[in-house]
């Protein structure tokens, strides 16, 4: 039910109700938005009624994702999400739930899908008249009852705020409104006796015997047809920074989107980094972030069936592995493959291409980034099919061209730039992880700089191992010969001032460093691991052979100096070439004939369409006879990886009081002393914020 009271508006509510039968449209007068929407819950024929008002947006998978948290939640009673406000006001709004600070403070969006019964039982939302934050009050009573809602942790409803209007506004603005609004809502919130535990989204993820996979009832029409696209879906881990996520974002960009539809389901708890970028190019689904795990292979299985998939691909999902026997089981017909980026050997004895090389014959394909890689399935592994192919993941060009980027555009590079006049810089690049071996470089520095004293090493990137680097740094006195720049957004300044970009890793696959350093006619010093030597040559950098390995000298700091020795002769071999200009054109040649992501995206579109027209391989009797025993794989995966992302409440309590003394300007001053001090680091570093969680608990 809606009052018109637009322009226009009638003419578009009579061709929405035409899109389907079930949809039906009720006019009447102006009477308030209040008691409007309590007549057109009473008319609904649902058990769910979602609510949305006229001017506000939601996420598309919003509605899909809030029916199945109470689908597989049936005790909760209203299901919302986190939110980003938009318009005049912009913030991203996502708080835990806790009872007692919802009583001082609304922490539940006016947008969710709710229990239609539960909502009458309490009256609906007219208990209150329009100068009451009708919600909040709805919330309270819901509340008061025993109901409790499940929070979803995705932003899936975006709330137009503008700067001045609105009705809440217009509550907050006016001091008697406010006034009395307030004692209305302390007088319901009184009434709440109990402490009242919501669902709250990633759940913990619990060691439980019944989680064998099962099938959702859902008997509908098809969301994507057969025959007017092909339709695929990708298990991604999560959307993070990274080569491996940077070479998900490529693909899924890239491929055709008049040929295809793209569903992306992903299995790790994460931040919001990427998903925006993904989302602009395919349907988003966090399995953490509304579902409980026992359930995430049955909407998988839905999301299949529903989509008319006729095609998977998991990349580096440690979960994608062990649900894909039990899904291609049940989906014969479907075309499985998975994409294959490096082996580490310390974790999980080669960690995901021993995984598919464990099913490697119940996928159509799998894709590598290097030869390397699979030569190590083939001859360590034991992978004895031949469904594999290296797709190299490539870089753009024109977005990684030296030419186009002007280093007077990034002022504090140009004052180093000036400094720094006459002196060789070497780029170190990476996430300062054991893995990549940054400490390893600081030996290598120590060495170089006692030999020349031309050097400058820039360290770009963060990770757990950054204070050890910089204190070893220190140790050595080498302080001076250092400039430990952090996580930088852009990375294209640097590989423009950097004579040589150093790679001293254990183990890779083929970095996307590599490529984009290449790009921008940077010469390359590398490890002889992965696929380095498949992209790097004696024409556009060196490769250097580790005396340590991966699988027994991951946390080894004790560096042999003939190793050492390899490095400074590889870099001085470089620096100091009468063809080194030779090498820095030809490196980026060299990425735009073999390497660009063009030709991956290209090699893809064509792969994908000719493994569903040609139809899958794999023998379906084989998988259909194994399903039991696919499904036992899986119990095994949930019983064995007992991780949990349990919410805290306290938390939000913390967060209510910190956000309290903030809005005190007296309170802003003092921390802003405990910041400049060093005073806030001390008090971090003792945990004495934990201290505080805890009385307040």
């Amino acid at each position: 039910m809606m009052e018109v009271t637009k322009n226009g508006t009638k003419e578009i509510l009579e061709e929405i109700s035409k899109l389907d039968n079930r949809i039906k449209i009720t006019y009447r007068e102006n009477k308030g938005r209040i008691i409007t929407r309590d007549e057109a819950i009473q008319k609904a024929q649902t058990d769910l009624i979602f609510t949305l008002d006229a001017d506000d947006l939601i996420d598309e998978t919003m509605l899909e994702c809030a029916y199945w948290t109470l689908q597989t939640n049936p005790e909760a009673t209203w299901a919302y999400s986190d939110l980003a406000n938009f318009d005049g006001k912009r913030f991203l709004w996502k708080k835990e739930f806790d009872v007692e600070v919802e009583k001082k403070e609304n922490l539940l969006t006016v947008t969710a899908l709710i229990k239609k019964q539960a909502i009458l039982d309490v009256g609906g939302f007219n208990v209150v008249d329009q100068n009451v934050h009708e919600d909040w009050h709805l919330w309270l009573r819901l509340l008061e009852k025993g109901y409790f809602p499940a929070k979803m942790n995705f932003y899936g409803f975006w709330y137009r705020q503008k700067k001045t209007g609105g009705v809440l506004s217009s509550i907050n603005n006016d001091k008697k409104k406010d006034k009395y609004a307030r004692k209305v809502i302390k007088k319901q919130a009184d009434k709440i006796t109990k402490d009242i535990k919501a669902i709250q989204f990633p759940t913990p993820f619990k060691p439980d015997y019944d989680t064998y996979p099962y099938e959702f009832s859902w008997q509908r029409k098809p969301i994507y047809e057969k025959k007017e696209k092909m339709n695929l879906l990708f298990v991604f881990p999560w959307f993070h920074v990274g080569g491996a996520d940077k070479f998900n974002y490529d693909l899924i960009s890239g491929l055709d989107k008049e040929k295809y539809n793209i569903t992306i389901v992903t299995t790790e708890p994460s931040d919001y980094v990427w998903r925006s970028k993904f989302e602009r190019h395919a349907t988003i689904f966090d399995l953490t972030t509304f579902l409980n795990r026992k359930d995430w292979a049955s909407f998988i299985h839905y999301l299949i069936y529903s989509r008319n998939v006729d095609f998977v691909m998991q990349s580096n999902s440690f979960y994608g592995y062990y649900v894909l026997p039990w899904l291609k089981a049940k989906f014969p017909e479907v075309i499985f493959t998975d994409y294959i980026h490096c082996e580490n050997w310390s974790w999980r004895n080669g960690e995901y291409p021993r995984e598919s090389t464990a099913l490697s014959k119940i996928l159509d394909k799998t894709y590598t980034c290097t030869n390397c890689v699979a030569d190590i399935m083939k001859n360590d592994m034991g992978r004895t099919n031949e469904n594999m192919q290296t797709v190299y993941i490539g870089v753009n060009p024109k977005e990684f061209c030296k030419e186009d980027v002007l280093i007077q555009d990034y002022p504090e590079i140009t004052k180093l730039k000036e400094k720094y006049e006459g002196k060789k810089v070497i780029l170190y690049l990476a996430r300062i992880v054991e893995e990549k071996r940054p400490l390893f470089v600081i030996h290598l520095l120590k060495a170089l700089c006692e030999k020349r004293d031309d050097i400058i090493l820039f360290v770009v990137g963060d990770g757990p191992e950054l204070p050890n680097m910089k204190k070893l740094a220190r140790k050595m006195g080498i302080e001076k010969n250092i400039i430990f720049w952090g996580m930088q957004k852009d990375s294209k300044p640097f590989y423009k001032l950097a004579n040589i970009h150093l790679i001293v890793s254990l183990t890779e696959g083929l970095t996307l460093t590599t490529y984009e350093s290449l790009a921008m006619e940077t010469p390359v010093v590398t490890a002889d691991v992965g696929g380095q030597k498949e992209l790097v040559d004696l024409d556009c950098g060196r490769v250097v052979q580790n005396i340590q390995n991966a699988r027994d000298d991951f946390y080894n700091h004790n560096y042999v100096k003939e190793e050492i020795q390899r490095y400074i002769k590889a870099i001085e071999d470089v620096l100091d070439s009468k063809n080194y200009e030779k090498m820095c054109k030809h490196g980026r040649k060299k990425v735009e004939n073999e390497f660009s992501i063009t030709n991956m995206v290209q090699t893809f579109n064509a792969e994908i369409e000719k493994l569903i027209n040609n139809g899958t391989k794999v023998d379906k009797e084989v998988v259909v006879q194994n399903k039991e025993l696919y499904k036992q794989y899986l119990v095994i995966f949930n019983q064995v990886d007992k991780r949990s992302y349990g919410i805290d409440s306290t938390n939000a309590r913390f967060q209510y009081l910190k956000d309290r003394l903030w809005t005190n300007p007296l309170w802003r001053t003092f921390i802003s002393f405990l910041q400049k001090s060093g005073i806030m680091k001390i008090v971090k570093r003792n945990g004495i914020d934990k201290m505080i969680k805890q009385k307040i608990k």
